[in-house]
């Protein structure tokens, strides 16, 4: 069971994105409704009222009003628990078993929240369909309202539930303030009934138009698609290109999108209707690739083309001094996307090529991410598109391909005779743009692939070379057809095919190939090493690679191996130690030698330092050798080489070993960066010894040299 406070979570943490009180308040009524403690008047009375104190409780108001007492209070919250409970958390269950005429008057409320409600209300799987609407003859019963879509200017759009074939469908109906208009349920009729017979797949097909049994209020259904509009898709275009995160495809998508526009216009053109209220919010970019114009209801019929189309469009019920619902003089479509001649009121000087211009507003915002004209109100709308031109699109983006940007203004020409003649005019206008970046994009590829020194190839993943760029020859010396004659494999080393047949394997998997190596056979019978860089494209089973002529690098990289084991092998059989120290004055490498002189492993001389204290080094004079002294420091710290330095450094057992020690800098190739240190030294253990010995040899000769004199009688003292 659920608390108030967890039932009060659950709505907040819903996907609605609303206030918790909206959404309590109005399930709560819901409720009182189901359970029968008020009627449907008595829940929108209260919902309306609710809209101005939404600081009470609907409760309260309820309370107030004397529909329900303070004891049912309890039982409501009960059945807002059980109810989350039954449906998983899903306050959208809900909201949904309303009865669709009480939905309508929702929708009829001024209410931002309230409406959110019902845009994003979700028909829940296992609720059961029963509260419909009848509208089949047999009196069966069929829609379920399940969520408001859009509202427009004269009417909204539901989301429905198709119980007959188990499908969602769109459900446009007239909003309740227009239901009385008899102008406006004419142009709602002549809207569904020309949009039933534009069949075309740029035009949403129309499955049923009637009338509500209650109220004989007309409604129509037709496809639903789930999408965004084509406002929306040009301005997140240009927002991410602010940003630096376009993709080119994005553009021509739109662009794509764009002609198909242009076509179903056309096609609505041919069968003599004109859109009249042309603008990227009437036009649908669906989930999965549908394009669709939308919002038929300013159609307006013209005369005939002279090629008769085979099914010309009937329209019943309206007579013909009503099929324009406009008298001259009079404004009709939205101001920032009208014609000059809309703006202005005459309407006998609208034809086709007033779609045109709707179209080249379409491309503007394609182009720009902004409207023609904007102005602080209505009336300079109008007035600026009478009047002015509009900013050219390049002031909003510099890189706007300039016969796109052309063929916009062109489109949008103050007066009829300035426009393209048709809508297929301005469609092969943008194709032929098209068709140039196809051209163009195709020679750049072309050239580069031509011009590049390395090999670029596409093959099949059949084994068979399909394309080849003319380095082959000079690589291989074999021609193009000479390659693309055998399979690949055959040109591959043998000691190199199993590996090649894998990395196959790898790019079949999906993955990519990047510096993969084998040796290809050239025509005199050598072979050449080839680094591979390459991408699977399985729409097309083929691979596109890249391939390096590496033979030149391997060769170099060879000889550099055998020149450093000869050079380790030199340094190895020195007798003197050799150590390399780095930058920072770490040791990174020594030889045999310096561990025996040392009586230090490799890796206990491994990154020590002079400055180790491990070293209990001393000078000649027994005194101790400071670490920063130390010929390696030195020259770090100089850049000079130290030459034949006496030090005294203890071996690990105590030993004390004497070495001269050499230290030379390393330059990196600018020759004035050091990189190193390179120290040499000698073990000159054995020399010190007997230079020792021989200081004590001739320090005991001079004593018995002296003790000698002592004993032999002077000259002066004969007789």
């Amino acid at each position: 069971m659920y608390s108030d406070e967890e039932a009060a979570a659950s709505l907040t943490d819903s996907s609605w994105g609303l206030p918790m009180e909206t959404d309590r308040n109005l399930l709560i009524g819901v409720l009182a409704l189901q359970a029968g403690l008020i009627n449907s008047k008595q829940f929108v009375e209260a919902c309306t009222l609710w809209t101005t104190k939404k600081k009470a409780p609907l409760t309260d108001l309820l309370i107030e009003r004397g529909w329900i007492q303070a004891s049912d209070v309890a039982p409501i919250e009960y059945l807002l628990r059980r109810n989350l409970e039954q449906h998983g958390g899903d306050a959208g269950a809900t909201l949904v078993a309303i009865d669709d005429d009480v939905k309508r008057q929702l929708a009829a409320l001024d209410d931002p929240e309230i409406q959110q409600c019902l845009t994003n209300v979700v028909q829940s799987e296992d609720h059961d369909l029963t509260l419909t609407f009848d509208l089949l003859p047999e009196s069966r019963q069929r829609y379920t309202l399940t969520r408001l879509h859009a509202t427009g200017g004269i009417g909204r759009i539901w989301v429905a539930r198709d119980g007959d074939l188990g499908r969602e469908i769109a459900l446009k109906e007239l909003r309740s303030d227009n239901a009385g208009s008899g102008v406006q349920s004419k142009r709602f009729l002549r809207e569904a009934r020309i949009t039933a017979q534009l069949e075309h797949p740029g035009i949403i097909p129309v499955y049923e138009l009637a009338r509500r049994p209650d109220d004989q209020q007309p409604f129509y259904t037709m496809r639903f698609v789930n999408g965004r509009t084509l406002t929306e898709a040009a301005r997140a275009y240009h927002q991410k290109r602010a940003e630096g995160q376009v993709d080119s495809l994005d553009f021509l998508t739109l662009m794509n999108s764009f002609v198909i526009v242009c076509n179903t216009i056309a096609y609505a053109h041919s069968r003599g209707v004109i859109h009249r209220d042309l603008k990227g919010q009437n036009v649908l970019l669906g989930d999965f690739g549908e394009v669709v114009v939308l919002d038929w209801g300013l159609a307006k019929l013209v005369d005939r083309p002279d090629l008769q189309p085979p099914t010309p469009l009937l329209i019943d019920e309206v007579t013909e001094e009503d099929i324009d619902l406009t008298i001259e003089g009079q404004m009709i479509g939205t101001p920032a996307y009208m014609a000059p001649e809309q703006a202005a009121g005459f309407l006998s000087l609208i034809d086709r090529r007033t779609d045109v211009y709707g179209l080249g507003a379409i491309l503007y915002e394609i182009l720009t991410g902004h409207r023609p004209f904007t102005g602080a109100d209505t009336r300079e709308v109008l007035r600026k598109v009478r009047e002015e031109d509009p900013v050219p699109p390049h002031q909003y983006w510099p890189d706007v391909p300039p016969a796109l940007e052309t063929a916009c203004l062109r489109a949008l020409g103050k007066t009829a005779a300035d426009r393209y003649g048709s809508a297929i005019e301005l469609a092969q206008e943008v194709q032929r743009w098209q068709e140039v970046q196809r051209r163009q994009a195709e020679e750049e590829r072309d050239r580069f692939f031509s011009l590049s020194l390395d090999m670029l190839c596409v093959a099949g993943f059949d084994g068979y070379l399909k394309r080849l760029n003319p380095a082959v020859e000079r690589i291989f010396g074999f021609t193009i057809e000479e390659m693309r004659a055998e399979a690949f494999l055959n040109f591959v080393h043998p000691d190199d095919r199993a590996a090649t047949v894998a990395e196959m394997e790898h790019l079949a998997a999906g993955a990519n190939t990047i510096l993969f190596e084998n040796r290809y056979r050239c025509k005199d019978g050598s072979y050449r090493w080839m680094q591979w860089t390459s991408t699977p494209d399985f729409d097309q089973q083929l691979i596109h690679a890249a391939a390096r002529d590496i033979t030149e690098s391997k060769r170099t990289q060879e000889a550099l191996r055998e020149s450093e084991e000869r050079y380790r092998s030199v340094i190895a059989a020195m007798q003197d130690g050799i150590v390399l120290l780095d930058a920072n004055g770490s040791i990174r490498a020594c030889n045999a030698s310096a561990e025996r002189i040392l009586g230090l492993s490799a890796e206990q001389m491994m990154g020590r330092t002079s400055l180790d204290p491990r070293w209990q080094a001393i000078h000649e004079d027994g005194t101790a050798f400071p670490g920063a002294t130390f010929p390696a420091a030195v020259t770090l710290r100089t850049g000079e080489p130290c030459s034949n330095v006496i030090m005294g450094v203890h071996k690990p057992n105590g030993q004390l070993t004497w070495i001269s020690i050499n230290s030379q800098p390393l330059f990196r190739p600018d020759q004035t960066t050091l990189s190193g240190v390179v120290a040499s030294f000698t073990d000159i253990t054995g020399r010190k010894q007997t230079e020792e010995l021989l200081m004590q040899t001739a320090r005991k000769l001079a004593e018995a040299n002296r003790q000698l004199q002592k004993l032999t009688p002077s000259q002066e003292s004969e007789p």
